[in-house]
């Protein structure tokens, strides 16, 4: 999904229009911290590009779990998601403030 989402707003709405984001989100609560990083990693591709999609992402309710996943102990995840949330916050303070709530 990152691979498609990463390169423009209409391959990233594509990637939500799929059903991607509830599987995505999934990913977040999984035991292994590689599984987390790849899921991060594309929520933050697709959050990235506007607004409209970085409030896909917090409907899809991937907030919390991102910032459970700065809470872990690999680096990698929590660095991945940070930026994640980051990529989120940049857009509205509504966004911002989804965030930090």
């Amino acid at each position: 999904m990152r691979s498609v989402a990463k390169h423009s707003p209409h391959l990233a709405k594509a990637v939500v229009n799929s059903g991607a984001l509830d599987a995505l989100v999934n990913c977040l609560e999984e035991f292994d911290p590689s599984v987390k990083e790849a899921a991060a990693l594309a929520l933050s591709c697709i959050a990235k590009h506007n607004h409209e999609l970085a409030q896909a992402v917090v409907d899809a309710g991937a907030v919390g779990l991102l910032v459970l996943c700065v809470q872990e102990p690999e680096l990698t995840l929590k660095r991945i998601s940070a930026t994640a949330l980051g990529e989120i916050a940049k857009h509205t303070e509504e966004l911002a403030q989804a965030v930090v709530d």
